[in-house]
C-alpha cells in the first residue's frame, strides 16, 4: 500500500519530455528512453527490475563506448575507476553504495560517468541515496523510482530531476 502511494507522488513530481531543461536529462529521456531495445547485454541479467534492466540495455546501445562495472566488491570498484579515468557505467552493489560518499573515491571518478543506484526506495537504500545526491560532488542526479542515476557533471549546475523513462 505504501509503495503505491509513493510511487503515485513519485508520478505527481516526474517530468517526461516536456518541462525537462537539463539537456542531459532531456537526453535521457528523449533519446536513451525512447530508443527501441536493441540487444540485451548480457551484463545486466542480474538485475531483477525489468524497467531498470531495459533502460541500461538502452543506455548502453546509446553510450557503447562506456564500460559497464558491475560489481559487489570494493576494491574491485575502486580498481576500475581509477583506470585510464575514462568514463564508465557504474552498478555497484547494495553493500558499496557508502563507497561513493567518500570524498577520495570520488575524486578519481570522470566527471561524465554515470552511477546507477538499484531500488534507491527500499528501506535499506533510502537513507544512502539521498546522502548521495545531495553530495556536492554529483551535480546531476536523477531520481527514475526503480532507480537512481548519478554522474558529477561539473559544467551543469546543481539539480535533481524526477524522470519518467518508461
Amino acid at each position: 500500500m505504501f509503495r503505491c502511494l509513493e510511487y503515485t507522488a513519485f508520478l505527481w513530481k516526474a517530468k517526461g519530455r516536456h518541462g525537462t531543461h537539463s539537456p542531459f536529462a532531456y537526453w535521457l529521456v528523449d533519446v536513451v528512453a525512447r530508443q527501441k531495445p536493441i540487444q540485451n547485454n548480457q551484463d545486466f541479467s542480474k538485475i531483477s527490475a525489468k524497467k531498470t534492466k531495459n533502460f541500461l540495455n538502452k543506455l548502453h546501445c546509446c553510450l557503447p563506448h562506456y564500460p559497464i562495472f558491475i560489481t559487489e566488491l570494493e576494491e574491485e570498484l575502486h580498481r576500475n575507476i581509477s583506470i585510464g579515468h575514462e568514463p564508465g557505467l557504474f552498478i555497484p552493489g547494495p553493500d558499496l553504495i557508502l563507497f561513493f560518499l567518500e570524498a577520495s573515491n570520488l575524486d578519481l571518478l570522470h566527471p561524465d560517468s554515470i552511477i546507477v543506484i538499484l531500488e534507491p526506495h527500499q528501506a535499506g537504500n533510502k537513507s544512502n541515496w539521498h546522502a548521495l545526491k545531495e553530495l556536492p560532488h554529483f551535480h546531476f542526479s536523477a531520481d527514475c523510482f526503480d532507480f537512481g542515476l548519478l554522474s558529477p557533471r561539473p559544467g551543469q549546475a546543481k539539480e535533481h530531476f524526477y524522470l519518467k523513462l518508461g
